[in-house]
């Protein structure tokens, strides 16, 4: 793992999302159901965000995301530097699905160049560190089922990043609905 510059917390409608940044950009972005969670001692406990440029545009973008307003971290600089290259091939197709839209892991694999690799994408999806970001929950199962998620929630919360994303009328939902 490369050495983490900074870290930074993002209050969110699903609890705190911490950001780790290196010296190449984004490197991982966690959320934090439980304000006790050792991810946020962790998080408080590494060294403070940095008013760059870069984690400023960033905490605005997650601002406006969970605001409602339609958002792109198209230019928010990530740290690729340990991907191995499929795993780089498809997170950057996925970076590409559009916001609210899913798609299965086989077209997600077609659209990385190995139609045939549907269960390989399925890896690369549960060792993203970077969700949101990288949106693994836009892909789901060739039947059109939620499955998997490893961030706080699982599939509820992956359901509730869907539905954010396809309507403005979630934020009136509390957390305590999902």
């Amino acid at each position: 793992m490369p050495a983490i510059q900074c870290t930074g917390l993002c209050e969110t409608p699903l609890g705190l999302l911490v950001h780790r940044w290196t010296s190449a950009g984004l490197y991982q972005v966690e959320l934090c159901a439980d304000p006790a969670s050792p991810k946020i001692k962790a998080a408080l406990e590494g060294p403070d965000s940095a008013a760059t440029p870069e984690i400023e545009a960033f905490t605005n973008r997650i601002d406006q995301y969970f605001a409602g307003q339609l958002t792109t971290f198209d230019e928010i600089p990530i740290d690729e530097s340990d991907w191995p290259p499929f795993f780089g091939q498809v997170y950057r197709a996925c970076r590409q699905v559009e916001s609210g839209q899913t798609i299965s892991y086989q077209e997600l694999a077609r659209r990385a160049g190995r139609p045939a690799a549907a269960r390989a994408v399925g890896q690369a999806m549960a060792r993203n560190r970077i969700p949101i970001v990288i949106p693994c929950h836009r892909i789901v199962g060739s039947s059109g089922r939620m499955t998997g998620f490893s961030a706080d929630g699982g599939i509820e919360t992956k359901r509730w990043l869907l539905d954010r994303e396809r309507s403005d009328s979630l934020f009136d939902i509390d957390r305590e609905t999902i």
